[in-house]
């Protein structure tokens, strides 16, 4: 073979090699792979050949859709969302990618969303039953259900032997309230389909309901046998015995589900979850850290961080996570509201209002949402929308006993005690057995001034629960309204013989003491109620108070810091060292008190102020001083100690004209302080 024939040759199979190596060929051969992985339920390395697909063309309509069809198959919804919903933008008229974001949207409390993408499948395809499941899953009003019911009883013959309409009839019967319907249902969804994974799940959730234990891990049990171990039907078995107070056998299920598939990052996900609610950080974050590697921008992986970080108190670094989320959907709603939570540990008012509004606007039907933003308006003196949102919140559901409770506050706040009177007795209506009811009710009748009728509630409340601390607090603090010390203690004294294990009440009975002056049977009592309950807070905070009253410092300290120890994070505890550090001339401990104060509510007024003190006075940072005292003054206006410390802050840095201004109104609200009076 000549020369040319050997360079023909060569140049021809390069030719044909690069052939095989072309965009288009390499698109295809990645679809080849992918579609064979998903075809055997291989959803992982189907994702690997899909994504290789959107590396050669990023708007590949195909490739996308299938990487959003493999997360969901996973389980991993919020990896499928932003796939998904960009399949949408490209094919609008695809109805199975706009039911599974429908599926989505409801597991995200969208179901308004959900509700629009089942409309959309039904005006094309009237008999799509996924579309009629869904309407049936997003039905949330009573108009809602019924018109679902309907729904779906015209479509009966077409369907009543296949599980999911089965299925859609029991939640539907579920939401009426029938649950002898309801579980007809379900068993007959589970004969029609005997190894309908969903069957036997939805069966176990109903026998949970019902608190038959054995019958619904019998259930989960069968749903877990019936699929792959790497499915979210092993990790719901682990979730009931979770719920169970098994939590080693909920270990014991994901251990197993991971040995065999170590990338299934649901079962890691709930390790984490598990760890993250038993108060394991360490261990949470580890398991989190491998769910991250293997995958940085798991939108769930990351919000589970968040939380984690917003439990220790590291509300800069919860933010960050939380942001992260909502770059990848800045419509998920559990994120606002954890972003809310987190802005607000950081001392962000204003911002922790935005994020639960916004979470409120996605998913309207968001309770925990909705009871924050009450609460928070509540405590920042705007008690009117409060009332708006948990009345709207009340209408929908009625067996939110929590809006109740707060609905009553808002109405206190807003100096309407007669209505929250009202909200108070429906509250105690639809929980007789409560003993909240009735001692929320004494407060709102205090508040109107009928303290005859405030004591009747509150020993109707000690009635339904004799060692319940709150109502006979009320009852002593009426006495000793009265002028009645001896009258108090003996109350306290009664129920004691009734509850003698209670702790609290003997540090009520040591207040009663300490109200009188006297100071050793005080003594007596808190050290009784440390006797009985090791770690009640309260008690050593009471003595370290009495201690500190009396110049005991070292035993004043000494009962904060174990307050400290079973709770690290208590402001009162932190105070107290600080307070008494001061004293003892200790200037170093207080400012650290102060500063860890700070760091747990950086909007603490008091801490803020008495750490701007320590700065100006002994010689610390002058500037940081000055922006302690005058957030301080911002938060709290009309406190003439606070008026004061900026005054001679200001004062001491030639700022002549406003710290006159500011001491002069100190002085003239604390005439006999004397150190005020110095200043001015």
């Amino acid at each position: 073979m000549s020369v040319k024939w050997v360079l023909l040759l060569v140049i021809g199979l390069t030719v044909i090699a690069g052939c095989g190596r072309s965009p288009e060929a390499q698109t295809a051969r990645h679809l080849q792979r992918g579609d064979r992985y998903f075809g055997r339920k291989q959803y992982r390395e189907a994702v690997i050949e899909y994504r290789n697909v959107l590396e050669i063309e990023a708007g590949h309509r195909y490739a996308l859709q299938q990487v959003g069809f493999a997360h969901y198959e996973l389980g991993e919804m919020g990896l499928a969302f932003p796939y998904l919903l960009k399949s949408k933008e490209l094919s609008p008229e695809n109805l199975d990618v706009r039911l599974k974001l429908g599926a989505i949207y409801l597991l995200g409390v969208r179901p308004k969303e959900a509700q629009e993408e089942a409309a959309y499948v039904l005006d094309r395809d009237p008999k799509r039953l996924d579309a009629l499941l869904l309407v049936a899953w997003a039905a949330r009003t009573p108009e809602e259900v019924g018109a679902a019911l309907r729904r779906l009883e015209a479509a009966r013959a077409d369907f009543e032997d296949r599980a999911k309409f089965q299925l859609a009839l029991a939640s539907l019967y579920l939401r009426k309230q029938d649950p002898a319907a309801t579980e007809a249902a379900l068993t007959e969804a589970v004969t029609r389909e005997p190894k309908s994974v969903d069957a036997h799940l939805a069966l176990g959730e109903f026998y949970v309901g019902k608190r038959d234990v054995a019958q619904a891990e019998r259930e989960f049990k069968a749903a877990a046998d019936l699929v792959p171990v790497s499915s979210l039907a092993g990790v719901r078995l682990a979730d009931f015995y979770v719920a169970a107070r098994k939590p080693d056998e909920a270990k014991r299920v994901l251990a197993e589900i991971l040995e065999k598939v170590p990338a299934y990052l649901p079962a890691r996900r709930r390790l984490a979850e598990i760890a993250f609610t038993e108060g394991k950080y360490d261990e949470s974050e580890t398991a989190l850290e491998a769910i991250l590697t293997q995958n940085p921008s798991d939108p769930d992986g990351l919000l589970l961080r968040g939380r984690v970080r917003l439990a220790r108190r590291q509300p800069s670094e919860a933010i960050e996570d939380f942001q992260k989320v909502l770059k990848l959907d800045s419509r998920a709603a559990p994120a606002h509201y954890q972003l809310a939570l987190a802005q607000l540990q950081a001392g962000n008012l204003q911002q922790a209002k935005s994020e639960l509004r916004e979470a409120i606007a996605i998913a309207p039907d968001f309770v925990e949402a909705t009871l924050a933003l009450g609460e928070l308006n509540v405590k920042t003196g705007a008690p009117a929308p409060a009332i708006e949102m948990l009345e709207t919140l009340i209408a929908k559901q009625p067996n939110e006993g929590r809006a109740y409770v707060l609905l009553g506050s808002a109405y206190l706040a807003n100096r309407e005690p007669g209505k929250a009177t009202e909200v108070y007795r429906k509250f105690a209506a639809r929980a007789p057995r409560d003993p909240r009811g009735p001692y929320f009710v004494g407060l709102a009748l205090r508040a109107q001034g009928k303290r005859a009728a405030a004591t009747r509630e509150f020993e109707s409340s000690l009635a339904l629960a004799p060692g319940f601390a709150e109502p006979l607090a009320q009852l002593a603090a009426s006495v000793f309204a009265e002028k009645q010390p001896k009258a108090a203690t003996e109350r306290i004294k009664r129920q004691i013989a009734l509850v003698p294990t209670s702790g609290a009440f003997h540090v009520l009975l040591g207040r009663a003491y300490a109200a009188q002056e006297q100071v050793e049977l005080a003594e007596a009592a808190y050290l009784k109620a440390l006797e009985l309950e090791p770690s009640l807070v309260g008690a050593y905070l009471a003595l370290g108070q009495l201690y500190a009253a009396a110049g005991k410092y070292e035993q004043a300290l000494e009962k904060a810091n174990a307050a400290l120890k079973v709770r690290p994070e208590n402001l009162v505890a932190l105070m107290l060292v600080g307070v008494v550090s001061l004293q003892k001339g200790d200037v170093p401990r207080a400012r650290e008190a102060y500063e860890k104060a700070l760091a747990l509510k950086p909007r603490f007024v008091v801490a803020a102020n008495n750490l701007a003190y320590i700065y100006s006075e002994y010689g610390g940072d002058q500037e940081k001083a000055l922006q302690l005292a005058q957030m301080a003054k911002e938060v709290a206006p009309e406190e003439p100690t606070i008026t004061d410390t900026l005054g001679w802050i200001l004062y001491k840095r030639g700022i002549y004209q406003r710290a006159l201004s500011l001491l002069q109104d100190s002085a003239a609200k604390l005439p006999d302080n004397p150190e005020i009076q110095y200043h001015l």
